[in-house]
Formats: C-alpha cells, structure tokens, sequence
C-alpha cells in the first residue's frame, strides 16, 4: 500500500512538469512564428539602407537625449562623445548603402551627405561644451532640425506599410521583445527537463535503494555498503540479522494487506530503537540487518536485546492485534574480514537462536555451522503465492518453508 501511494506521486509531479514542458514549447513555436512574420514585413518592405537610416534616426535620439540630460546635470560629456562619435560612424556606411541603392528608394545620398557635412561643421562647437554650456539650447535645437529632415524623408520617400519608419520602428521593438521572449522560453525548457531528468534519476536512485513497503534501505543498499566501505576490513563493525518469528500466521489469518501493514509498523518501530550510529535495511520477506560500529563489545548485545522485545509487543492493525517475535543473530567483524561474510556469520548465529527456542539472539562463534544452502546474495526474494515458499536462498531455505514461519 505505502509502495503504491510512493509510486503514484512521482507520475502526477512528471504529468505537471510535461505539461509546463508542452506550453512552453507551444509559445516558442508560436513566437518564432510571430518573429519570422515580423522579418519578412521589415525585409520585403525596404532595403538594408532601411537599417542604416533608421540606426540614424535612433542614434540622432540618443545624442538629443544625453545632450539634455547633461544640460540637467545628469550625464558626463564623456558619454555625449561617445554618442556623438557612434552618430558619426554610422554616416559613412549608410551612405555608401544609398549609393548603391535603387531609384524607388529615392537616391537619400543627397540627404545623407548634406547632414554628414552639417555634422562635422558643428564638431567644434560641440565638442566645445566640454568647457561651456553657452549655446547648448541651439544645439539641441539643431540636431533636432536634422533629425526631422530624416523623419520628412522616411515619411514622403520610403514606401514602408502603416505610418512610415515609425512603424517600421514598431516592428523593430516588437522583434527584439519577441526574441528575448523566445531565448527566455527555451532557457525555461530545458531548465524544465534537467529538472524533470534530475528528479528521475533521483527517484529511480531511490527506488534501487529503497524499500518500497517500510521505507527502510533495501538489500540493494545493504551489498553496496558491505561491498564499499566494509569490502576488505570490518574491525568495530557488528551486523545484527533480525528474523521474525510466526509472520506466517499473520498473513494466514489476517491477509497479506495486514501483513504488509504490520511489517511497516513494526519495522519503524525497530529503527526508531536503534541508536544514531546504526542503520537497518530490509533483506526482504521479514528479515531484516542492523549494520552498526561499536566501541565496546556489549554495545550489540544490549541493542539485540532491545530489538528481541520491541519486536515481541503486540501491534494492533485495523481491528486485529499482531504479535510476533525475532531471532536475531550477532556478528562482529575483524580486520581482513570482508562485510558479506560477516552478514553470512550473523544469519548462522540467528539460526541459532531459531533452533535454541526463538525470541532470543545468539552471537556468532567459529563453532556455529551455517544451514545448507543458505546465502544471501543481491538478488530479491521471489514469494511463490501457490506454496507459500520463497525462491532463492535468502529466505534460508533449508529450515524455513515460508517468509512466516
């Protein structure tokens, strides 16, 4: 049950991100469309000398701009020189564009070079506000008369739809908000897929190590520390195997739903017992290890004794009262002793205390013979509904006909 509620959030939280995914991508279609719309108006419409003309009409802006604000107080000359030389760099080139261009545009060299002249005639006197803001005012005024002599232009000679360059202008504005619209748009998508990649890989990393019944770490989880950080050397490591004792009758008689729900309650209950240092993951069916670092050798006695009697305390589920309880098996490691064969010799001791009565632990000793064929490996127990056994050997087939006995 818990499995399935886990495993229905991960697919609503990815339809939601799909779906954010999908408009997304909708309006970038769309505003490309818009932005290929656009182009073609400002391209069938006029020439590149359009461009030009209108960079000087913008630049014409610029500088009446700065120049009123640096009248005001609120900008350096340094700034109105460099506007003033960015006006003047775009002349030569838009006249060589006119020269080039086609009688239906109207031959605006004349134009052109009449206010490129005009420009550098009053150089000096701009360049004289630096030190002087006498004639400031007629200045202004008269870089405004230049700018209206291209407004005049564009108005009676460039045949441009709707209301001349003021239009063209327009589209202009719109094209560039319709880009920064569209580069934003994709930035989102693919922020939204490695979102949507991250939280898979994070939900499958989970998945392979996860319980998916108690929420415990799974065995998957169990051989990866074993065969990492315990792979060559155990010293002042124990492992405790917890093996419940009548679970079978639980599921007989109550059914599996309560089954499954008694192993959750029962195994949170188990790692809330433990202290901060230990761990425990669920080998499968209802075995369970406890990996923990020690400092003295009671410390796993007392914790073994701790789990025999909080898994031996009733727990009611629904309107049934469950009880079982544990053989749990003792192992502590030493160097040049690798993590799986400790596991191995902590399942030998629990069969021992199977065999001594149940409801007790053992500790393992070099004595102790481990049951026929038992071996744990990574591979998940598989429950056989028919027979009531698991297949494979980490159930211990040899001793035990079923996950409950």
């Amino acid at each position: 049950m818990m499995r399935n509620a886990q495993l229905k959030v991960m697919p609503i939280k990815r339809t939601i991100l799909v779906v954010c995914i999908a408009i997304m991508a909708i309006g970038v279609v769309l505003t490309t469309n818009k932005i290929t719309a656009l182009s073609e108006r400002l391209t069938n419409g006029q020439s590149k000398l359009v461009w030009y003309m209108l960079s000087l009409s913008k630049e014409y802006d610029a500088l009446i701009t700065l120049l009123e604000r640096y009248q005001g107080g609120k900008s350096s000359f340094d700034q109105l020189a460099i506007q003033h030389e960015i006006l003047w760099s775009r002349f030569p080139v838009a006249i060589t564009m006119a020269n080039r261009g086609d009688a239906e545009q109207g031959h605006p060299t004349a134009l052109l070079k009449t206010l490129f002249t005009d420009l550098k005639a009053y150089e000096s006197r701009f360049y004289a506000l630096r030190f002087s803001s006498q004639g400031m005012s007629q200045l202004i005024a008269h870089y405004r008369q230049q700018r209206q002599l291209l407004d005049g232009f564009f108005q009676q000679s460039l045949a441009m739809p709707g209301h001349g360059y003021r239009e063209h202008t327009r589209l202009l504005n719109q094209l560039g908000q319709l880009t920064t619209v569209m580069t934003l748009g994709m930035i989102a998508v693919g922020a939204t897929v490695l979102m949507l990649l991250a939280l898979d890989a994070k939900r499958y990393y989970r998945l392979a190590r996860e319980d998916q019944l108690t929420g415990l770490h799974n065995r998957h989880w169990l051989f990866d520390t074993l065969n990492g950080r315990y792979v060559f050397n155990t010293h002042s490591m124990a492992i405790l195997v917890i093996d419940l004792d009548g679970f079978k009758a639980i599921n007989d008689n109550f059914g599996h739903d309560v089954g499954d729900l008694f192993l959750s309650a029962l195994a949170e209950k188990l790692a809330m017992a433990l202290p901060p240092h230990a761990v425990i993951a669920r080998l499968g069916g209802d075995e369970f290890a406890v990996v923990m670092p020690y400092q003295r050798d009671d410390e796993s006695r007392v914790l073994a004794r701790v789990l025999v009697d909080v898994a031996h305390q009733p727990i009611p589920i629904d309107t049934y009262l469950c009880q079982v309880s544990a053989s749990v098996g003792i192992a502590h490691g030493k160097d040049k002793l690798s993590g799986e064969r400790l596991l191995t010799h902590a399942d030998t001791a629990m069969y021992a205390a199977k065999r001594a009565g149940k409801n007790q632990y053992r500790m393992y000793h070099d004595t102790m013979q481990p049951p026929n064929g038992k071996r744990h490996s990574r591979e998940e127990p598989r429950f056989d509904e028919a027979t009531h056994r698991f297949s494979g050997r980490s159930q211990g087939d040899a001793e035990q006909t079923s996950p409950n006995a």
